[in-house]
């Protein structure tokens, strides 16, 4: 059972012609099951950020969980620029362009294409506003997925809560390998482990969750198990030697297409790495850049996304992506 996740920068309407609107917080969630042969499903999940550009954080998170983007282009500005420099820097080589202007604008298909080749997007394909063909295009990429075979897993946590009679359950996204119930979790920064007691995707118990997934597990915790240290951003692992968890880094900045603003001593920045959303302050710039986080941040050494830096008060506020050393 294959998994899609995409990124969508757009409008409702356009997401709801693709699939069928799930959830929404502070972003919404589309789905779509394409039943197979055998059976089994594999599925179509579009994260559509709420209220970007004003609200960037939610679009910097989605993308680190996101394998693939679609962009709903109204009006070519500097929120379409930065969308599409954001998902360069994460290393997102493909996705889809839609042109749907707004009433009164004018979108010159030439101009984006340019402007997507300059941001380093020049696999991405121009395709009509139409959901059935964005839908079925979809499905092929996802036929192209090949099984999943790695050993291990990462999982991204989104949120985590304790239910009554169930304990403590968190949700979160499968960055890497397959998870089994049963399995040991360990948690990032945190003495002590856990039992998967129940996996669940998509509201279905299941015995195994894959790369891709979003996926509800009941924990059942031992030894010194920090639960305060779980929710958004943190990382569950089958072992220690998945990630490494740093509070002051060192790493070298390959910096965004457009990105003309320099970062100095002092200036503070987020990192936005498997749904963390961490702010740090720069001690010194040399060769490389060393900082100190207000948090410590865990780097998962599998991850399918690059590390990216955001500094809020730039424009586009997206600097580029990190290479820790």
């Amino acid at each position: 059972m294959s998994v899609l996740n995409i990124l969508f920068v757009g409008s409702d309407e356009v997401a709801r012609s693709i699939a069928k609107k799930s959830d929404s917080r502070d972003v919404d969630n589309y789905v779509y099951k394409d039943l197979k042969e055998d059976g089994l499903f594999s599925t179509i999940s579009i994260l559509r950020p709420n209220n970007y550009p004003d609200k960037p954080k939610p679009f910097f998170t989605s993308l680190t969980v996101s394998d693939y983007g679609i962009i709903e282009v109204n009006k070519v500005d500097g929120s379409f620029g930065e969308a599409i420099v954001s998902m360069s820097s994460a290393g997102m080589k493909n996705g889809l362009v839609i042109i749907n202007p707004s009433e009164g604008e004018w979108v010159d298909d030439s101009q984006v294409k340019t402007l997507l080749q300059q941001a380093g997007l020049s696999n991405w394909e121009f395709i009509e506003n139409d959901g059935v063909v964005i839908r079925e295009k979809l499905i092929g990429v996802l036929n192209q997925i090949k099984p999943n075979d790695e050993d291990g897993f990462v999982v991204a946590v989104d949120q985590a809560f304790t239910v009554k009679g169930v304990g403590l359950v968190a949700i979160g996204h499968v960055q890497s390998g397959k998870v089994n119930k049963h399995d040991e979790l360990i948690l990032a920064g945190s003495e002590g482990n856990a039992i998967a007691r129940s996996l669940q995707v998509m509201d279905l118990d299941v015995e195994v969750a894959n790369i891709g997934d979003r996926v509800g597990l009941a924990m059942r915790t031992a030894g010194p198990f920090r639960e305060d240290l779980l929710g958004k951003g943190s990382i569950l692992a089958d072992s220690n030697e998945r990630f490494v968890v740093e509070s002051t880094s060192t790493f070298e900045l390959n910096k965004a297409a457009f990105q003309k603003n320099e970062l100095n001593a002092g200036d503070v920045v987020h990192l936005c790495s498997d749904l963390q959303f961490v702010v740090g302050r720069i001690r010194d710039i040399s060769d490389y850049i060393q900082i100190d986080w207000d948090f410590p941040i865990v780097l998962n050494k599998s991850s399918q996304r690059n590390p990216l830096i955001v500094q809020l008060e730039a424009n586009p506020r997206i600097m580029g992506s990190a290479k820790f050393k």
